[in-house]
């Protein structure tokens, strides 16, 4: 119903206007924009997405390219790093884990080869492996039966390419095992020239410095 001034005249309505009496909703908030109300809708579905943890991965890579021995102390670093933000981000933990395991085996292998390839760059080590190691298992092949018409013969081949093996080593211990093989075999050709049956103990004394040369030149025992 229209409402009256002080005269007591009607006070006119404008159409379409609310009422002066109409109550304002109560408790509404601010509004927020459309594009800015779905971008809130979307963060609440979604959730933050994961840190992620690039120590970890570079961990894992470089602990698998272990076998180049050049990558285990970066990898263990990395794994180290890894770790930290894992703790911290909760991802990367077994990436980093496995980096450590990856680059700690490379490490036990380099340990084991490296000292028998540096062993095996000997220069004695390097004519041992060649003629005087193929001379000495023809004696041995003779020895077997073989060729018995050609043990002093092949006796003879393998005291040389012995001897010029034991000159030219550069380590002392390895001059010395390969001299000491050396003399057995001209100790096993001096018993055949004279007619003398050569004893199962010669022969065993034969073995032990042959795998005694062995050791020193740096041949693998797997």
């Amino acid at each position: 119903m229209p409402t009256s001034t002080e005269s007591g005249a009607p006070e006119p309505v404008t159409p379409g206007a609310a009422s002066p009496d109409a109550a304002a909703p109560k408790d509404a908030g601010p509004s927020i924009p459309g594009p800015e109300k779905d971008a809130v809708s979307a963060a609440r579905v979604v959730g933050p997405s994961p840190q992620r943890n690039w120590f970890a991965t570079a961990a894992l890579a470089l602990g698998a390219a272990g076998v180049t021995l050049v990558t285990i102390l970066p990898g263990l670093v990395f794994a180290v790093a890894g770790l930290r933000r894992a703790a911290a981000t909760g991802s990367g933990q077994v990436r980093s884990w496995a980096g450590v395991a990856l680059a700690l085996c490379w490490a036990a292998v380099g340990a084991y080869v490296v000292p028998h390839l540096v062993a095996a760059s000997d220069p004695g080590c390097r004519a041992y492996k060649g003629t005087a190691l193929t001379a000495y298992n023809q004696v041995i092949s003779d020895f077997g039966g073989d060729h018995p018409a050609a043990v002093d013969q092949d006796l003879s081949r393998a005291i040389a390419t012995l001897a010029q093996a034991a000159s030219m080593s550069r380590d002392a211990t390895t001059s010395h095992d390969l001299h000491r093989l050396t003399a057995q075999l001209k100790t096993i050709r001096a018993d055949i020239r004279s007619g003398t049956v050569v004893s199962g103990s010669m022969l065993g004394a034969l073995n032990r410095d042959a795998a005694r040369a062995d050791s020193d030149c740096g041949t693998l025992q797997v």
